[in-house]
């Protein structure tokens, strides 16, 4: 009686819902990236597209900090929603805006730095092109501000049209610099420019807070619980990312290139999977500051990603290579690599629950230590190092990186996951 209620009332929640409205948006925003990639690896070939593979992980692992940065936003606006304290959002806006930009322009600076020293020799790519990737850092760190904001208001359509506005303009932009001789850096330069764009934009999704009449508000910093957060969530990014970037190392570039345009397909499991932790985690931080109970939403949650992943999976199994001739466009020259393409999206599937499971927790406050998401990223990379002989020994050391992972978070919430 009590699974049936439990089904009942799954698909009429405020998660089911709203995720249903973000996986939507979502899944404009990647059908838009995978265009993106789709067309880039089309136009440049497996070399050049391998080169901006890379570039593009380089991203993601930008993207670390960005995610803890969204995700503690979110918890703080979400905590102000209920009441619309709109002047005391405002309030944080400038103070967040006022500190991160001070910070990105210390990283860009960093990464300049290593990308001269170490980056170019290591990855066999072009500093100027590092360079450029670089610049990306300051919107990776700024754009998560107002994201945040609307995360943590619940406004997931406008978060989710905000990035679909981004990857529009990154494809039309990409395409007409690439048909005009720039290659990788069209496809890059594309990048920048939408994601400056977006932030810009982005303002016009808060104009409630924009407007509003400023009311000094400053939170009780809790030092240990944000490092927890950026550990916590940085692991799950590196998980699901650096599989390019040491592809990229470890192959010659036409595997590198292969390798990267499958993951990409693999990851398309944790990119729809992601839109539910973002409806997740404000709703699971507004309850706790409520002291509501929300387990069945954790459960809704896991449940809703066991549906998708599952999915995805049956087709990665049954037709792996209809599904990347038909995402490539009609090219054959990724169809080498097809027999990875399920064991990936076994990979990212793994990665998908914890980061479900890591979300919960870190909405609760019941993640104690940072030491275990600081050690798995580096087991998974040394893992990677020692076993790299074909494309499909690595793919399995991904995937038994990624369970690793999972059986941690599973003790976790075994252990500390009562409400």
């Amino acid at each position: 009686m009590k699974i049936k209620i439990f089904f009942q009332n799954f698909w009429r929640s405020d998660l089911i819902k709203s995720s249903f409205i973000l996986i939507f948006m979502l899944g404009f925003f990647n059908l838009l990236n995978y265009f993106y990639q789709i067309s880039m690896a089309k136009m440049l070939g497996p070399e050049d597209y391998g080169i901006l593979a890379t570039l593009m992980s380089l991203v993601y692992i930008f993207g670390i900090p960005s995610e803890a940065i969204q995700t503690l936003i979110s918890k703080h606006i979400s905590q102000l929603n209920p009441h619309k304290n709109f002047g005391k959002m405002k309030s944080l806006l400038y103070s967040y805006l006022r500190k991160i930009g001070f910070l990105s322009s210390i990283f860009f600076l960093i990464f300049l730095l290593f990308a001269l020293v170490f980056l170019s020799n290591y990855l066999k790519i072009s500093f100027s092109l590092l360079a450029l990737t670089g610049l990306i850092i300051f919107t990776s760190l700024l754009l998560p501000v107002t994201r945040g904001f609307l995360q943590g208001r619940k406004k997931f359509f406008l978060m989710g049209l905000n990035m679909v506005l981004d990857s529009t303009l990154k494809v039309f932009v990409a395409i007409i610099l690439v048909i005009f001789g720039f290659k990788v850096y069209g496809a890059i330069g594309a990048v920048i420019l939408s994601t400056f764009a977006a932030f810009f934009l982005s303002f016009g999704f808060i104009k409630e807070v924009i407007k509003s009449k400023i009311r000094y508000h400053k939170i009780k910093n809790d030092n240990k619980s944000n490092i927890i957060s950026l550990f916590a969530i940085g692991a799950i990014v590196i998980l699901y990312s650096i599989d390019i970037i040491l592809a990229r190392r470890f192959f010659n570039p036409e595997l590198a290139g292969q390798y990267s345009f499958i993951s990409l397909i693999g990851k398309a499991i944790i990119f729809t999977n992601l839109a539910i932790g973002k409806v997740m985690f404000p709703i699971s931080s507004e309850n706790r500051k409520n002291k509501k109970k929300d387990t069945s939403l954790f459960k809704k949650a896991l449940l809703l990603v066991g549906i998708i992943s599952i999915i995805a999976l049956i087709f990665y199994l049954i037709l792996p290579e209809t599904i990347i001739f038909i995402l490539s466009i009609g090219s054959t020259n990724y169809l080498a690599a097809s027999n990875n393409l399920f064991i990936l999206g076994l990979a990212f599937t793994l990665c998908s629950f914890s980061n479900i499971i890591v979300l919960y927790l870190l909405s609760k406050n019941k993640i104690k230590s940072v030491a275990p998401f600081f050690l798995l990223p580096i087991i998974e990379i040394i893992a990677l190092y020692l076993f790299h002989d074909t494309l499909i020994e690595f793919s399995y050391t991904l995937m038994f990186s990624n369970m690793i992972m999972l059986l941690y978070c599973v003790y976790l919430i075994l252990k500390n996951g009562k409400d």
